[in-house]
């Protein structure tokens, strides 16, 4: 009774966490450019405008996006980040969800390469990580390192160098072995 409770728990968990973060950035968003846009709208118009704010909302990220696909807009985005970065508490939380949107991305810059399986933390046992680039020093022929994640938190984990010919492929894609990190292996990819 206790282990399907636990079950059903984690389960739960793990539909609603991703579901909670994103619903609570989007109202985030959508107030603040709402909490602007009223105040300024009844000053011009008389009255307030009702779905202003999500047309904004909706502006203000593809604009986001315009500005990040150009030159002064990558620049000034840079400067943005830099800023962040040095920030105590926002550091922490801007790195590791920058870095983990980057090594997601299709069209941008891919921390993952690939997936592979690497014995890790002994011989017989397999962990799932992603490689990131060649070896290094005297380990950089033949050698590959890889990043293995910590289950449930893709942010912290192990960098850990392996001969290619140690390495097996599980057919996995990146999108794919990091869904199967987050969830500690619940999710599955289809047709496994």
């Amino acid at each position: 009774m206790t282990i399907r409770f636990r079950r059903h728990l984690t389960a739960g968990l793990l539909v609603l966490v991703p579901v909670v973060v994103t619903v609570t950035v989007v109202r985030f968003v959508f107030t603040t450019i709402d909490g602007f846009s009223q105040p300024l709208t009844e000053r011009l118009v008389g009255r307030a405008i009702p779905g202003l704010g999500l047309i904004l909302t909706i502006v203000v990220i593809w604009l986001t996006g315009v500005l990040s696909t150009n030159f002064i807009g990558k620049k000034f985005l840079e400067l943005f980040g830099r800023l962040l970065e040095n920030l105590p508490l926002v550091k922490t939380i801007y790195t590791a969800s920058k870095q983990l949107v980057e090594a997601v991305s299709p069209g941008g810059r891919r921390a993952f390469q690939r997936v592979v399986l690497v014995e890790f933390p002994q011989k017989g046992t397999f962990a799932l990580g992603f490689v990131t680039g060649n070896g290094i020093g005297s380990l950089e022929t033949g050698t590959l390192s890889i990043y293995v994640p910590t289950a449930l938190n893709p942010t912290s984990g192990f960098l850990i160098f392996a001969k290619e010919s140690d390495i097996l492929d599980p057919r996995l894609t990146v999108e794919e072995g990091i869904k199967l990190v987050v969830s500690g292996g619940v999710v599955r990819p289809q047709g496994n």
